[in-house]
C-alpha cells in the first residue's frame, strides 16, 4: 500500500513539471489541458503575443512564486501575472514582444508584466477637421 501511494505522488509530481512558468510564452489551450499547467486554473492568454501563461485567483496567495494577482474584483477573478521591476524590466519582461513592466497598477499589489492597454480612438478617423 505505501510503495502505491509513493508512486501516486511522484506522478501528481511529474505532472507538476511539465507546466511552464507564469509569463511564459504558450500556444492555445486545447479544451482540456494547458501547456501552463493543471487546466483549467492555468491556461495560456492566446490574445497576448506569442501566448501568455497565466492563473485564475482572488488574491497573490493563490498565485506561483513570482506573480501577483492582477484584476480580482468582488465579483470577478483576477490573473496571476509574472512580477516585474521598473529597473530590470527588459529582462523581466519580454519587452522584444511587445511586452511592458506596468508600474503599480490599481488593480494589483505590484508591477507585473503585461501588454500595454489599448489607446482609446478619438473617434474621428483621424480626421483634422478640415
Amino acid at each position: 500500500m505505501k510503495r502505491y501511494f509513493i508512486v501516486a505522488l511522484l506522478c501528481a509530481a511529474c505532472t507538476d513539471s511539465n507546466s511552464k512558468p507564469i509569463g511564459s510564452a504558450c500556444v492555445a489551450d486545447s479544451p482540456s489541458a494547458s501547456v501552463c499547467g493543471a487546466f483549467p486554473k492555468y491556461f495560456c492568454d492566446s490574445d497576448h503575443p506569442n501566448g501568455y501563461c497565466k492563473a485564475a485567483c482572488k488574491t497573490n496567495p493563490d498565485c506561483p512564486s513570482g506573480s501577483v494577482c492582477a484584476g480580482a474584483g468582488v465579483s470577478k477573478p483576477g490573473e496571476c501575472h509574472k512580477i516585474c521591476a521598473q529597473a530590470s524590466r527588459a529582462a523581466d519582461c519580454r519587452v522584444s514582444e511587445g511586452y511592458v513592466c506596468k508600474a503599480t497598477p490599481d488593480d494589483s499589489s505590484g508591477d507585473y508584466c503585461d501588454v500595454p492597454e489599448a489607446m482609446p480612438s478619438s473617434g474621428d478617423g483621424g480626421s483634422d477637421g478640415g
